[in-house]
């Protein structure tokens, strides 16, 4: 699951932390509203990104609750903007007291675009990975339909799908050209008369 090790890295970044930690939080809950390989397209974490983020945690020497998980990624749902989450800084002294309040809406400032934690290299990713999810807009790019396969999957599953899904094409491409041949057939012994039916094509190749 690329770019999930630096949820790693900004975590031991928060552990690190001498003082309080909310834009930290914050800027983690971001990255994972930013990041298709963790949420999907309404906000929700996608099956198995709480457990992965807890053991990148774990690796880290770091308790980390899917409690905190789901607070870090309200408030980054709640505040796209960074005008928004130093508003809330502003009223709520600490992390905590800002989880108990529910994370308020706040208003961005005019001009103030949505915060995208990641690179530009990990968006370019992301990208790529969206068309093989085939989101968004991208049904007929997709290598895998999402609805049955995310970044969780194994590369057994995807081999055992892709293997699948070329023996079904080889199949439908030999009935193609059957079909294709057989309507070269109709076709000649109507002699290239189109407008006839296929019953009447059908007794000219019979009596060919």
């Amino acid at each position: 699951m690329t770019g999930f090790g630096a949820y790693g890295r900004q975590e031991r970044a928060i552990a690190a932390a001498d003082t309080g930690t909310m834009r930290e939080r914050w800027e983690y809950g971001r990255r994972l509203a930013c990041d298709p390989a963790a949420t999907d397209r309404d906000g929700n974490l996608r099956p198995g990104a709480m457990d992965r983020l807890i053991i990148i945690a774990k690796r880290r020497s770091v308790h980390l609750t899917e409690e905190e998980i789901t607070a870090r990624l309200a408030a980054g749902l709640a505040y796209p903007c960074e005008s928004q989450i130093r508003d809330a800084r502003r009223d709520h002294e600490t992390w905590a007291a800002l989880c108990e309040a529910g994370f308020p809406p706040t208003e961005a400032e005019p001009g103030d675009q949505p915060y995208d934690p990641r690179g530009a290299a990990e968006r370019a990713r992301a990208v790529d990975r969206q068309l093989a999810l085939g989101e968004p807009d991208a049904d007929q790019l997709a290598l895998f339909p999402d609805d049955r396969y995310d970044v969780l999957s194994t590369l057994a599953e995807l081999r055992k799908y892709a293997e699948d899904s070329d023996a079904r094409t080889k199949r439908h491409a030999a009935k193609g050209a059957e079909r294709i041949e057989y309507l070269d057939q109709l076709s000649e012994a109507v002699d290239g008369d189109e407008s006839k039916t296929w019953e009447e094509a059908q007794a000219a190749l019979d009596t060919a």
